[in-house]
């Protein structure tokens, strides 16, 4: 197994070069690499530990299918529930086409290896992660590959100007993603260090804790760099999380005053955001900090596209239409990844994907709460989690690649560390 830990931590660091390549090629190398990674663990897993990987895993396995299936489903050639675009082609071309869901087939099945590379990347580390010495690998592992795209972001010569079309970098972005998930991640690692000495010296667990905290530091000031105002209120929601938790096992507290702490100051955030979300628009656009003819058009986007989405590629496809305000130097973007991912999935679809995040956030901040040694590992999940919902509110359209390494890797070690094996194995 320490084998596959090695090429698991390899893989994660290798997130960084796979965002410089081509979209296309970068996709095929990252569902290549994920496939042999989740191959390699399950041969290697240890028969107790494949017991144990089923049931912390089984749950988050199957609510990541629902995405896959979904875009499947969007793929066969349904007539009667086809994009509207399929029958325009066909008149225009005089042929009968046999219509999707989806109106660009190649982009939807790049999408459906983007998330099967999720959940290979989630199982791999969940199955590596069992043990708590390879699950501080991977997340130390995560922790320096963020730091490393946070100094990639913060080295160029001018920051990207977010809504600026004209001036928008897709690696750059790709490499927002990593950098969120590494501002909590290593927060909560800087705290929990000394969980394993593994025959460390209090200096050395010192000097670890600081080298965590400078990352997550230098993860934090790059993203706000880069994200300005929507990446500054995602980190902050993620580093609150990751300090409650962090108060409240160490203040004791109980479980439903703790609950009721954190339903209090979310309930205030949420008051606050609806104070200043632009009117008359979906909640998809409506906290967003940019400029308004950004919001209209992406709102009349949202507006005429069918309940159902139109499949992956669809603001590559439709928004030049609404958004050639932007100039034709670029390709035009919606003005969050909300919006996005609701033109791909359907409104539907989008808030069922929302809700089960939500659960997953609650179900790893319990984990975590109740854990003794090791709970940075689901308080990072959660908190990363967390980030990057918010995120997608409040920030534009992110590229997927190179952060579904990453992000597998954070979510498969927090389900590998929810609950003790011990624990698991009473029940």
């Amino acid at each position: 197994m320490w084998n596959v830990t090695a090429f698991i931590c390899i893989l994660i660091g290798a997130s960084i070069p796979l965002g410089l390549i081509d979209a296309s090629l970068a996709t095929g190398a990252v569902g290549a690499a994920t496939s042999l990674g989740l191959l390699a663990s399950l041969l290697a897993i240890r028969p107790g530990e494949l017991s144990f990987l089923k049931s912390v895993a089984g749950p988050a396995v199957a609510a990541a299918l629902l995405p896959v299936l979904w875009i499947v489903l969007q793929m066969f050639p349904l007539a009667a529930l086809a994009h509207p675009v399929w029958k325009f082609a066909g008149e225009t071309l005089g042929a009968q086409l046999s219509g999707s869901i989806t109106i660009d087939t190649g982009a939807s099945f790049g999408a459906l290896l983007i998330w099967l590379s999720l959940m290979s990347a989630m199982i791999t580390a969940a199955a590596v992660a069992i043990d708590a010495r390879r699950a501080d690998m991977v997340a130390r592992t995560v922790a320096a590959t963020a730091a490393v795209a946070a100094l990639i972001l913060l080295l160029s010569s001018d920051p990207v100007k977010v809504w600026s079309g004209a001036a928008r970098d897709e690696t750059a972005n790709g490499f927002l993603v990593v950098v969120l998930v590494g501002v909590p991640l290593g927060l909560a690692r800087a705290l929990d260090v000394g969980g394993h000495a593994d025959g460390r010296t209090a200096a050395q667990l010192r000097r670890l804790r600081w080298l965590l905290a400078a990352g997550a530091l230098l993860c934090a000031a790059s993203a706000c760099w880069v994200g300005r105002r929507g990446a500054a209120i995602a980190i902050a929601a993620g580093i609150a999380l990751v300090l409650m938790t962090f108060a409240a096992r160490k203040l004791h507290l109980h479980r439903r005053s703790s609950a009721a702490a954190a339903t209090a100051i979310a309930l205030i955030a949420l008051a606050t955001a609806i104070g200043n979300r632009h009117p008359d628009v979906p909640l998809a656009v409506a906290f967003v900090h940019a400029p308004s003819e950004f919001v209209q058009s992406t709102h009349n986007l949202l507006a005429d596209l069918p309940a159902l989405g139109s499949g992956a590629g669809t603001t590559a496809t439709l928004a030049s239409t609404y958004m050639d305000w932007q100039g034709a130097t670029t390709r035009p973007v919606v003005a969050t990844s909300a919006a996005a991912l609701i033109a791909q999935f359907g409104s539907a679809m989008f808030w069922t994907l929302v809700a089960a995040i939500i659960v997953r956030i609650a179900a790893f901040t319990a984990g975590a709460r109740n854990r003794g040694r090791d709970w940075s590992y689901p308080a990072s999940a959660a908190a990363v989690l967390l980030t990057l919902l918010l995120a997608g509110f409040t920030l534009p359209e992110l590229p997927a690649l190179p952060g579904v390494i990453v992000l597998g890797a954070v979510i498969g070690t927090g389900l590998a560390q929810r609950i003790s094996r011990s624990r698991s194995q009473a029940g």
